[in-house]
């Protein structure tokens, strides 16, 4: 156990990477739609989140690994040091496939920041107290996820989108100066061993699964051969991920941890929270800008009734982990999805100044009742020596919905933009184009985002209920019934 001063500035530390991903998941969603209008092509819009989603995707159980057998200092260090390379080119992209490329090199380092601060926290804190520390990081990460849209709409208005990235560059020196000072580690001696056949072959599987979901969308269709390919090639690609996975020493993804019924539960619902949370990032915003006529700033306030409701109801969990059963807390927060979902299926293009934020902070309680038994019960579940790859599995799970979720409902989005036989579709989502429009066409432009986005929306709602239908085969029992016995202690 750490001394009570290093533990603090080592929870300082991972604190700091929270506020860094917080910041760069919000801000950033409330600046691609201007981004995106300025370059063009609003049929690839996906892309410069499923780049970022995909390659953070695939490391994600890389680092988990890595942190496993080199250490967590070592491997957070370099995964932070890469998200701030990727930071810095974003912030030079001239085109949007350069801006794709470049937050796919962020996305690499992302795969290992939040994992291996979830990590990093499981060591340092005991089964009692990881509970409340999940509820106050929630809280941290909610807050600051407040503060991204205001940041990231502001800059966009008044600068540039630009300045959003390079904004990662202090919080990310700061959080690596911290935990290189003051975070110790005595990581027990084991052979070293990286799979390096099955972390390519899980990195091919979702990339030509995500490429066969967007071009197949918007360029080729989904019956073209070429997108049948990707489709085929992504399941072989598994197939063979699955079979290393099996056989070798050192796997990237062990799977026999998803022999516990907690972890393969939380897996399933994981995917889901991951996709109805990055879908709601992704497309409400563009309604805020495309349909309701605002800014970059007015997309990005739009998310904060659900970024209050996250931490209020993971404050609430956190409290009452060690009495309410996981099933019961993973239930309520999908009753609170489904509301929230079901009720944004009804909103309108004018809708009143209570309807979004309402239905918005339903989401954030479901998400928050959800994301503490989907995440403690997977770290609490496993020995110490596997802790590093179940929390990387948790982030893992969340990242492959949101990117699979983002790319479909994407193409969804651009096969109805491209069925209203618009001109200039991006006219909607740079302030200057849409205000040159006359009123004829501006209607035309709303309205066809209107009825796009409403069939998005209608996807999401029927997700939220599948989401229910996870969280209703949870395993019963509260956290200690749950456990690890080694969960309990430090170390082995």
């Amino acid at each position: 156990m750490l001394p009570g001063r290093d533990r603090q500035l080592t929870t300082a530390a991972v604190t700091v990477g929270m506020i860094l991903s917080a910041l760069e998941a919000t801000a950033v969603a409330a600046a691609v739609p201007t981004a995106v209008g300025g370059m063009g092509e609003i049929g690839r819009y996906s892309w410069v989140f499923s780049a970022y989603l995909l390659t953070s995707t695939i490391t994600i159980p890389l680092f988990g690994k890595l942190a496993d057998l080199y250490g967590r200092k070592k491997t957070y260090v370099v995964s932070v040091l890469i998200f701030l390379v990727g930071s810095c080119l974003c912030g030079i992209a001239q085109t949007l496939p350069q801006l794709a490329l470049f937050r796919a090199i962020q996305g690499i380092g992302a795969g290992g920041v939040l994992p291996i601060s979830s990590t990093i926290l499981g060591d340092i804190f005991s089964l009692e107290e990881r509970g409340r520390m999940q509820a106050l990081f929630s809280a941290v990460w909610a807050f600051s996820s407040l503060v991204g849209p205001l940041v990231g709409g502001f800059l966009t208005d008044t600068l540039s989108w630009r300045w959003i990235f390079f904004l990662n560059l202090p919080f990310g020196f700061v959080s690596i100066w911290l935990l290189v000072r003051h975070f110790r580690e005595e990581p027990p001696p084991r052979e070293h061993g990286l799979d390096v056949l099955g972390t390519t072959a899980l990195a091919a599987s979702a990339a030509l699964l995500l490429m066969g979901l967007i071009e197949g969308g918007h360029t080729w269709g989904f019956g073209d051969p070429r997108t049948l390919a990707m489709f085929v090639g992504s399941a072989l690609a598994l197939v063979l991920f699955l079979w290393q996975q099996r056989r070798t020493p050192e796997p990237t993804l062990p799977l026999e941890i998803f022999a516990n019924r907690v972890i393969s539960v939380s897996s399933w619902g994981n995917a889901a929270v991951g996709a109805t949370l990055y879908a709601l990032t992704a497309f409400v915003p563009l309604f805020g800008q495309a349909v309701m006529g605002g800014t970059a700033t007015d997309a990005g306030k739009l998310l904060t009734p659900l970024l209050i409701g996250w931490p209020i109801a993971s404050t609430i969990a956190g409290r009452m982990i060690g009495r309410m059963s996981y099933r019961r807390m993973a239930v309520l927060g999908g009753i609170f999805l489904s509301i929230g979902a079901i009720a944004l299926t009804r909103i309108g293009p004018n809708p009143p100044r209570w309807a979004l934020p309402s239905l918005l902070f339903a989401f954030g309680l479901g998400l928050g009742f959800l994301s503490m038994p989907y995440f403690l019960g997977v770290q609490n579940a496993v020995p110490w020596r596997l802790r590093g790859v179940a929390s990387g599995s948790v982030q893992f799970f969340r990242s492959i919905g949101g990117a699979v979720g983002v790319a479909a409902l994407g193409a969804l989005l651009s096969a109805r933009l491209s069925s209203a036989g618009l001109a200039n579709p991006n006219a909607a989502l740079d302030p200057h184009l849409r205000a040159a429009l006359s009123t004829e066409r501006l209607l035309a432009l709303t309205d066809a985002y209107f009825h796009a986005l409403s069939t998005v929306f209608l996807v999401l709602a029927a997700l939220a209920l599948v989401s229910l239908g996870i969280a209703a085969f949870f395993p019963a029992g509260r956290a200690r019934d749950l456990a690890h016995s080694q969960a309990l202690d430090e170390r082995p």
